[in-house]
């Protein structure tokens, strides 16, 4: 393996002559070899809590080959760009275009890392709670204003509608951040040019409401039970798309979790789908 890798980036380094290219190629290669370093960080806790060596095994192996098949798609992209630069095939006209695409799936394959390690340190118990006072009107609007952007792109618009006044939440910020973030994003890529994905931020007595809602394929009800599944991602011909890890899912859940909370999900195929987290409604220390 260590043969190979070394062999990819001396290609590569001929082939991007730029300090910066070549530092894409050493981070991708830097990426596969974190993946799979992380497999026993994931899986031995659980095996000792179980006490179940041959499960434990079994899903290793479903994760080890999920993982490969997540990073199959970018790595095979990053080739066959890099090979077509290199024999010719593309003008230097074409250089920026195939460089983007490069940098693009170089991108997914971070996304996929960042979503690896937290899925680790959850299971390890490493991510500790860090409440702070939050206005979460504030976050939430700041939160949907970026992820328009990138909807933007995709002929999707994202809004926010605060239905309710909350008072200053004691709340981890970077996580209910993470968890806006991961239901969006999740949102935005399962619906089509021209839909809506809404972000709503309600109460209900002492409960914190958090539900984003989207026009998108939605989801068939023999996948509803497992949508919070790592890797899950439903068939395509049942509205599910190929696009994603399937972990971000996993991620938000534990989330909600570690603020005593809980998240469900409600679809119908063809009419959408949404995402609801409900928070215990904790005031900030002043104002308890």
């Amino acid at each position: 393996m260590l043969i190979a890798i070394g062999a990819v980036l001396s290609v590569l380094s001929l082939l991007f002559r730029g300090v910066q290219w070549f530092l894409i190629a050493a981070v991708a290669v830097w990426l596969l070899v974190l993946v799979f370093s992380l497999v026993p960080m994931i899986f031995c806790r659980s095996s000792k809590e179980k006490g179940a060596s041959d499960r434990m095994e079994r899903e290793r192996d479903r994760f080890l080959s999920d993982v490969a098949h997540e990073l199959k798609t970018p790595l095979t992209v990053i080739r066959g760009s890099a090979e077509a630069m290199s024999d010719g095939a593309v003008p230097p006209e074409q250089y920026p275009e195939f460089c983007d695409r490069i940098l693009r799936e170089t991108d997914a394959m971070s996304r996929l890392v960042s979503d690896l390690l937290d899925v680790s340190r959850l299971r390890a118990g490493r991510i500790r709670f860090q409440p702070m006072d939050v206005d979460l009107s504030v976050l939430a609007r700041s939160v949907s204003d970026s992820m328009a952007v990138v909807a933007g792109k995709t002929g999707v618009t994202v809004s926010c509608e605060i239905r309710a006044e909350l008072p200053v939440l004691w709340l981890d910020y970077d996580r209910i951040r993470q968890l806006l973030i991961i239901f969006l994003d999740n949102a935005i890529k399962h619906t089509p040019s021209g839909g809506q994905v809404t972000l709503i931020v309600d109460r209900a007595g002492q409960t914190v409401l958090l539900r984003v809602n989207d026009t998108g394929s939605g989801i068939a009800p023999e996948d509803l039970p497992y949508v919070f599944e790592r890797f899950y991602k439903a068939d395509p011909q049942r509205g599910g798309l190929s696009n994603g890890s399937g972990i971000g899912r996993s991620v938000a859940q534990q989330i909600v979790r570690l603020h005593d909370g809980t998240v469900k999900v409600e679809s119908e195929l063809g009419r959408g789908t949404c995402f609801t987290a409900a928070l215990p409604l904790r005031e900030c220390k002043e104002n308890s």
